[in-house]
């Protein structure tokens, strides 16, 4: 059971990451999600570290195809959740998005990838309509969920194409070229003028330290996704995905933690009937997780 163990410690991790990320486009320190996104996606360039090892190959057209979506999808994903996150308490954001981006990747799998829906899709999409809709209408705004909603449509769509891609190519060769894909949705992000002055003036008044602290918190992500990789190589993904969940009650329990000492960035966790709010919306759209993935 040692990959169990690995999945908790893994969402652990997920959840102060996810923490750290709402700190830093609510703070000064970033400023605009557009420009947080920026570093996450451009850190994707260390995948040329791979080429002395000769695991990459000539891209077919197939693959740079597929990459391409993989990669663009996933960093407009991550600029679409950034927004809503910094209008929005993380521990209100990431259950919706768990339950938005699980119903749009079953679903843009059955439509590129002709898979069928398990037979317990039904009973889990409706345990994560409800979950969503329990965190959305009782507190994110209209365009914090409308974010949301983008953020998993696309969080899916990379999911699927990744996967598809995976299924064109060995591992590391699929990895490299989607993370190259990644650095050309970063270059889309610049050309809009304002989100280039954005990215370079914080790009020249920004510390040392804030530009380390983004880098290690992207480190534990990645290291927490090696976790699961090593966790799907030694138990069963079906459980693994299920226990996604856990995340979600992490990352509620660290909010209330830190909400007296952060208020500013846990503004809503302060109140009693928040937190019984969040915990039901929690425990809904874990158990829809459960169900659409046992």
């Amino acid at each position: 059971m040692t990959w169990v163990y690995l999945i908790i410690i893994a969402q652990f991790l997920l959840a102060i990451v996810t923490i750290v990320d709402k700190h830093f486009v609510t703070s000064a320190l970033i400023g605009k999600p557009v420009v947080y996104t920026f570093y996450i996606g451009i850190m994707s360039v260390a995948a040329i570290l791979l080429l002395p090892f000769g695991v990459v190959l000539t891209p077919t057209s197939d693959v740079l195809r597929l990459s391409l979506i993989a990669g663009v999808s996933y960093v407009f994903s991550l600029l679409f959740l950034y927004k809503s996150l910094k209008l929005s308490d993380a521990s209100d954001v990431a259950p919706a998005l768990g339950a938005i981006s699980a119903i749009a990747t079953l679903g843009l799998s059955v439509i590129f990838l002709n898979e069928s829906p398990a037979g317990n899709f039904m009973y889990g999409f409706i345990l994560l309509i409800l979950g969503t809709f329990i965190t959305s209408y009782f507190h994110l705004t209209k365009k914090a969920t409308l974010f949301l909603i983008v953020a998993g449509v696309l969080f899916g769509l990379s999911t699927v194409f990744l996967k598809e891609l995976f299924n064109q190519t060995v591992f590391w060769n699929g990895f490299f070229w989607s993370r190259l894909a990644n650095i050309l949705g970063v270059a889309l992000l610049l050309l809009w003028p304002g989100n280039a002055r954005a990215i370079l003036g914080n790009f020249k008044t920004s510390s040392t330290s804030t530009k380390t602290a983004v880098v290690a918190n992207k480190f534990i992500a990645g290291f927490a996704f090696l976790l699961i990789l090593y966790a799907i190589k030694l138990g069963d993904v079906s459980i693994i995905n299920a226990l996604t969940g856990i995340q979600f009650a992490f990352l509620l329990l660290l909010t209330i933690l830190l909400a007296k000492r952060f208020p500013k960035y846990f503004y809503e966790t302060t109140h009693h009937h928040a937190i019984l709010r969040k915990t039901i919306a929690t425990v809904i759209t874990a158990s829809g997780l459960a169900i659409l993935f046992l």
